[in-house]
């Protein structure tokens, strides 16, 4: 009887290891045909999660997309990085076609070499890199077409562009979905789309506006336009010096009638100033729009700059025998923390230059709302733009900085009712045609001698909807694009995400729903905010000691030279006591210089500890941890085991 009972146990522990490994395998054939796109993304921040504007794109899909997606896959053995990069954009191009609900085919394709599949790949535009002597040519791009044959390429996806692969992806996607493009309309003193110049020749388009083109139709507006066309979705107003009235009244009466605007204004444009003015060599680089900012309740620190700590970019300073890293706090690369992540134009941003940007506010009374949308540290300030008008000086605005407390708004979106700026209508064009050196308001209509025109709006139809920036150079290329190369041909690699902001700007007040909160997915340039923290406070501690000594020998060379040299010119004989003051301080000198020493060498055994800890962690803890979780779960296994065993036998 007990026989019988252990036989009939062994055959239902085997039995049940069968049906275990049966339902291994049901369970991987179910998740490979019906989970194959389900993800789990326990990333920080996100990372491999689609965006919501994303999602809504691809739900409003109302004709059907095909996409090819070419990858050699023959071709890469021996390309382990392409690979890696290849399996994501895959993964990532079926989640897009799972997400859209069968409105995206998806074909992936191998072209192999002198195949009618490399054929077509060389048809649809795809850029292949050659590999062999033979001639064969490495593929690794795609081809999107819609149902009336518009075509988009991605004619090789480059590894420098993996953090912006979703925004490309969708902005492909969109163009394909949308073939009518919303009309931006662009009043700027500044040559963002190009154009020519009596004295510098043709001016090359900003790739802010190359990518506004991929997207919309820019349209270039006069700066003394009277009024705002009708077909204008959104009007773009950057660097607003020197506006004729007529010109500010358009903009007035284009936002109270319902028109949606960003305006960049800036205390001082480094992209202006470095545009040569031979007629005023002296000419101020502002522009503030104050009579139009007062009507919307926004007011701008006239003449001040935001100076911030812990946003500072590195520049280059010192001596040129001696250069060193110095924080210039008027160049600002704004990160996570300075963004506004509960409006979807900066929900998802990843990181912003600017530089020498303005302070932004509520003013009092003020009938608008008023939300910061990129906003300074806690450890910022605000300092005349005299100071970086005429050589600055990064290392003197270092030592001067002295932080308010207060958090300063850089870029802020503005909505609800307002009134016109124009109460008496447009104001009559001064006689030197200027509207002086800051923008300031023209007069209004002279002594009330003539009425509003027919269709002058006193106040908004609705509410107004602005954004507004306290700063212009962010759309300069200087701030936020390289020039790379890739097969002989200029390609510009974004380094943060200006380009980004204003798309996700523009698309949120062209009225569309779908690339507003794209984000780039910043999986290769994570900053190590420790050790930046480690550097900060190390500069902290040797930077008097610094600071003291270089004054030592400023003075002591003065004294040696005065020694050294006779009212006439001649050698001075120095004295033994001369002699043994220069030993001393030789030594004080050298004493200082290892005290220097000491504190970068303790500064990097702080990041050498820290580099030792994470190593640490990923190597021998985490697996520790691991095969703990195992044997626990293996133990509780056996222990079951054991007593269905014993309940057998019994």
């Amino acid at each position: 009887m007990k026989l019988t009972g252990l036989a009939a146990g062994r055959a239902a522990v085997w039995g049940g290891a069968v049906l275990a490994v049966v339902l291994f395998l049901a369970v991987n054939v179910l998740s490979q045909t019906m989970f194959r796109t389900a993800r789990v993304d326990l990333t920080e921040g996100g990372l491999y999660t689609l965006s919501d504007g994303t999602g809504a794109m691809l739900s409003g899909l109302e004709e059907p997309l095909t996409v090819r997606f070419f990858f050699s896959e023959s071709l890469a053995a021996d390309l382990p990085g392409f690979r890696q990069y290849a399996q994501r954009v895959r993964e990532l191009l079926e989640t897009y076609a799972a997400r859209a609900g069968g409105a995206i085919t998806l074909h992936v394709i191998d072209p192999e070499p002198f195949s009618p599949a490399e054929d077509e790949a060389v048809a649809f535009g795809l850029r292949g890199v050659p590999l062999t002597e033979q001639g064969e040519r490495f593929y690794f791009g795609m081809a999107a077409t819609n149902t009336t044959d518009d075509l988009e390429v991605v004619p090789f996806f480059q590894d420098a562009r993996e953090s912006f692969l979703e925004y490309d992806l969708t902005r492909a996607f969109y163009r394909l979905a949308n073939p009518k493009r919303p009309v931006v309309g662009l009043i700027s003193t500044l040559p963002i789309n190009g154009g020519f110049d009596p004295q510098r020749g043709a001016l090359p388009t900003w790739a802010v506006a190359d990518q506004i083109g991929q997207l919309f139709e820019l349209r270039d507006l006069e700066t003394d336009v009277g009024r705002v066309p009708d077909d204008i979705d959104v009007l773009m107003v950057a660097h607003p010096k020197d506006l004729p009235g007529r010109t500010r009244y358009a903009i007035d009466q284009y936002v109270l009638g319902g028109g949606k605007a960003m305006v960049f204004v800036d205390p001082f444009s480094e992209a202006a100033a470095g545009i040569p003015d031979p007629e005023n060599p002296m000419r101020m680089h502002n522009s503030r729009l104050p009579e139009l900012f007062a009507a919307w309740g926004v007011e701008l620190a006239p003449g001040m700059i935001v100076g911030d700590r812990l946003s500072a970019r590195k520049v280059r300073g010192g001596s040129r025998e001696r250069p060193v890293a110095v924080d210039y706090i008027a160049w600002l690369a704004l990160d996570a923390d300075n963004f506004n992540r509960e409006r979807i134009v900066t929900a998802q941003l990843g990181a912003i230059n600017v530089a020498s940007a303005g302070s932004l506010s509520p003013a009092d009374g003020a009938t608008t709302e008023f939300t910061p949308l990129m906003t300074s540290s806690g450890e910022a300030m605000l300092f005349e733009r005299m100071h970086v008008q005429f050589m600055p000086d990064p290392a003197q605005l270092l030592a001067d900085f002295a932080a308010t407390g207060d958090v300063y708004t850089l870029a802020a979106q503005v909505s609800g009712p307002a009134e016109t700026a124009f109460p008496d209508g447009p104001p009559p064009p001064p006689e030197d045609d200027a509207s002086g050196a800051d923008g300031a308001a023209d007069a209004g209509a002279a002594d009330g001698e003539a009425a509003p025109p027919e269709g002058h709006l006193a106040a908004s139809e609705g509410d107004i909807n602005l954004l507004l920036v306290a700063d212009t150079d962010l759309l300069s290329d200087r701030f936020w694009v390289q020039v790379g190369n890739f097969l002989g041909d200029e390609v510009l690699v974004p380094v943060a995400d200006n380009g980004a902001f204003v798309i996700n700007a523009l698309d949120t007040y062209s009225g569309s729903s779908d690339l507003i909160d794209l984000r780039s997915r910043r999986t290769s340039d994570r900053p190590f905010v420790v050790v930046q923290a480690l550097e900060r406070a190390a500069e902290e501690r040797f930077r008097e000691t610094e600071r003291s000594l270089q004054a030592q020998v400023r003075e002591t060379e003065a004294q040696l030279a005065e020694l050294q040299l006779g009212g006439d010119g001649a050698q001075a004989v120095l004295t033994p006591e001369q002699q043994d003051s220069i030993a001393a301080f030789r030594e004080r000198l050298v004493s200082a210089r290892k005290q220097l020493r000491d504190v970068q060498l303790a500064l990097r055994q702080d990041i050498e500890r820290l580099g030792a800890t994470l190593e640490l962690l990923n190597v021998a803890l985490v697996p520790v941890l691991v095969a703990l979780v195992g044997a626990v779960v293996a133990l509780l296994r056996a222990r079951r085991r054991r007593r269905a065993l014993a309940a057998a036998v019994q």
